[in-house]
């Protein structure tokens, strides 16, 4: 477990946990109960996606929000007095088709969920108000009181005078946690976060979303992410994973394998199994994960895993990332009666298309199980020459 200081952060923040035992008599939240204690400060919809793929979904003023960190500022400094007031609101027609409420004085762009053209814009305009006036309040409420690890994530041209600046203008308000979110690359490893001056945390992730498609979220470093953040700053165990890490819940050949489309056209072809549900317990997790090559020369539209009946988070292979290993995995339920299901591996491609996969595994959990990557695949002539290597 990491701590810091009791006078760095213990006398700043009134933790979750506290209420926790005060209500349930158990002091170590639950994975949902961690992230719950996050709040997005609008860098995009990345974040309020985390949490939605983690079933949790929290109300936020900046979930699904979008804000240069400028303007954020600007409106912490004004307490987001003139957030909703009349006349500030507007609803634009943004290119994904979709229905964005845009603040004029603070340049706060809100996704509002709603398609052009599916409701009447007045009324979405008088539900945003009402909806911008009540999530105001409550965000002042939580930054007053310091409980929530409030989320901005490095921006193009975001300085560390920016985040400084954000910081003061937070430190305002209350006792609140910064976490700065970083993109670190392909060879992201799990690290616990660092604090880097008062109230300020930073940690990594691999990558983030690109902005036209948020919800592709690379999840498990996020999971990890706010995991070793919440037990950093509230003094509590990181979450454990794994809750019997030495037994798989089903054995799968360790060979390396590989696997080629089967249909002319470019359709799914499934690698998986079929396993009986009634294996499982129902009221667990189970996690599947796999490691897979693509060569540069295939082409598939889509890797992905698939476990269980009920689908709870996922990350299915970068198709950028070529010769070189990436990890897939797919978490979920199982249903006992609801007949059998899917675990392993799947490919939307042709008959042209293939890839590598080693180390395929199942066991109990919420996200993959930390381990290196396999050793380099040796491809082309280096591997025809190996052949006759004694």
């Amino acid at each position: 477990m990491r701590t810091h200081s009791a006078e760095s952060i213990d006398t700043r923040l009134a933790s979750p946990a506290e209420k926790l035992l005060t209500t349930s008599g158990d002091p170590t939240p639950s994975l949902s109960d961690r992230l719950d204690a996050f709040r997005s400060l609008g860098g995009n919809c990345e974040f309020g996606f985390v949490q939605r793929y983690a079933e949790v979904e929290p109300s936020g003023l900046l979930r699904f929000s979008y804000t240069p960190i400028s303007d954020l500022i600007h409106a912490l400094d004004t307490d987001f007095s003139e957030y909703g007031a009349p006349g500030d609101l507007r609803i634009e027609t943004t290119e994904s088709n979709y229905y964005y409420c845009a603040s004029r004085r603070y340049n706060i762009w809100s996704n509002t969920a709603q398609a052009a053209g599916s409701i009447d814009i007045e009324e979405l305009l008088s539900r945003q108000y009402a909806r911008i006036a009540h999530l105001k309040h409550r965000m002042l409420v939580d930054l007053a009181a310091g409980t929530r690890i409030l989320v901005r994530k490095t921006g193009q041209g975001e300085t560390d005078a920016d985040f400084a600046r954000l910081a003061t203008a937070l430190a305002r308000h209350g006792p609140s946690a910064l976490l700065r979110v970083e993109e670190a690359g392909p060879d992201w490893r799990p690290k616990p976060v660092r604090q880097i001056a008062d109230r300020i945390f930073t940690g990594h992730v691999r990558r983030f979303a690109p902005q036209e498609t948020a919800w592709n979220v690379d999840l498990e470093p996020w999971i990890r992410l706010c995991d070793t953040a919440y037990a950093t700053i509230f003094n509590v165990p990181e979450t454990n994973f794994y809750p019997d890490p030495h037994a798989d819940a089903m054995l799968f050949p360790e060979r390396l394998r590989q696997h080629r489309g089967q249909a002319q056209n470019t359709a799914l072809t499934s690698f998986a199994r079929s396993v009986a549900a009634e294996a499982f317990d129902p009221n667990r997790s189970y996690v599947f994960s796999s490691w897979v090559w693509i060569p540069a020369t295939s082409a598939p539209e889509r890797i992905l895993a698939v476990l269980g009946h009920d689908r709870l988070r996922s990350e299915d292979a970068d198709l950028k990332v070529r010769d070189r290993w990436q990890r897939v995995w797919a978490a979920g339920r199982f249903r006992h009666g609801a007949g059998p299901a899917a675990v392993g591996l799947g490919m939307i491609g042709s008959k042209r298309d293939r890839f590598w996969a080693s180390r395929p595994r199942l066991y109990q959990g919420s996200v993959p199980r930390g381990e290196m990557a396999p050793a380099p695949l040796e491809t082309g002539l280096t591997q025809w020459l190996n052949r006759f290597r004694l």
